[in-house]
């Protein structure tokens, strides 16, 4: 556990930089790219640092199937927590005003119809997900690459899982609170449920690195959540009248139906990847 420890070592010594140039800039989008990077460059460093290969950070690609699991998980949950909170009226979605709206703002505003909406989506979705990769390869090295496989050996999946779920929630805090990551609910709320929400996409993220070997689908994952959950759910929607958010990644609805969606991601990791039985 050695380069455990000085894998965190090295990632708080960054984040002492990183996170209060988060807070100043307002959550840049060069300080977002800095902060996530600090979770890599930790893993890298750590590894370097007891001469051990970077390719036991899973670099080779993975079968398909699992980019297409990562793909598609976002989409599920996203659409259904979505639409649950604007069918119970908690929330406004994708009424034709925010379809409009969307449709304006992207690559498609010329055509002035509502059959944009699904290319737009389309196209909007593809490439975010090629230009959010490398911010979120950045913490995958981390989380997943680096962390994932060594906690899952000396703990087993449930407890290795929860811890790195528990802690890459808690490193957001302080951007929830000092900047402008967050809806503008009641922030007590909004912090348990981002908490609990990210917690939860800790089991299949961390299912996908361990049964494909490779880091590459969680990054595939991450940006594809990052990007279809901020750039085009959050795009069409906005916050009921109540200060408790239900919808975005600080959302109550949002967060219950990500643990639903993840729980069989967990009940299989929990069977097969067994303390110890990671190579």
């Amino acid at each position: 556990m050695s380069t455990v420890l000085r894998f965190f070592a090295i990632f708080v010594a960054l984040n002492l930089i990183a996170e209060p140039f988060v807070i100043w800039s307002g959550f840049s989008r060069e300080s977002v790219t800095f902060i996530m990077w600090t979770v890599g460059i930790a893993a890298i460093v750590a590894l370097k640092w007891e001469g051990k290969s970077l390719g036991e950070l899973g670099w080779k690609w993975g079968a398909g199937r699992y980019h297409w699991i990562a793909l598609g998980l976002p989409i599920v949950y996203g659409t259904l927590a979505y639409g649950l909170a604007g069918a119970m009226g908690w929330a406004s979605f994708a009424t034709p005003d925010l379809q409009a709206a969307f449709r304006e703002g992207g690559p498609l505003s010329n055509w002035d119809s509502a059959l944009a909406l699904l290319p737009t989506v389309i196209i909007v979705f593809a490439a975010g997900v090629v230009n959010a990769y490398a911010r979120a390869l950045g913490e995958e090295i981390g989380w997943r690459g680096f962390l994932t496989p060594r906690l899952t050996e000396a703990w087993g999946f449930a407890l290795a899982t929860l811890v790195t779920g528990v802690i890459w929630a808690v490193w957001h805090f302080p951007g929830l609170l000092f900047s402008d990551y967050n809806s503008g609910g009641n922030q007590l709320w909004e912090l348990l449920s981002f908490l609990i929400m990210v917690t939860a996409l800790s089991g299949p993220m961390a299912w996908l690195r361990l049964k494909s070997g490779s880091l590459w689908p969680a990054a595939t994952f991450h940006a594809a959540h990052n990007v279809f959950i901020q750039r085009v759910l959050d795009e069409m929607s906005e916050r009921g009248d109540g200060n408790i958010t239900m919808v975005s990644e600080f959302g109550v609805v949002f967060a219950l139906v990500v643990v639903l969606v993840s729980a069989p991601f967990w009940w299989a990791g929990i069977k097969s990847f067994k303390k110890g039985a990671i190579t």
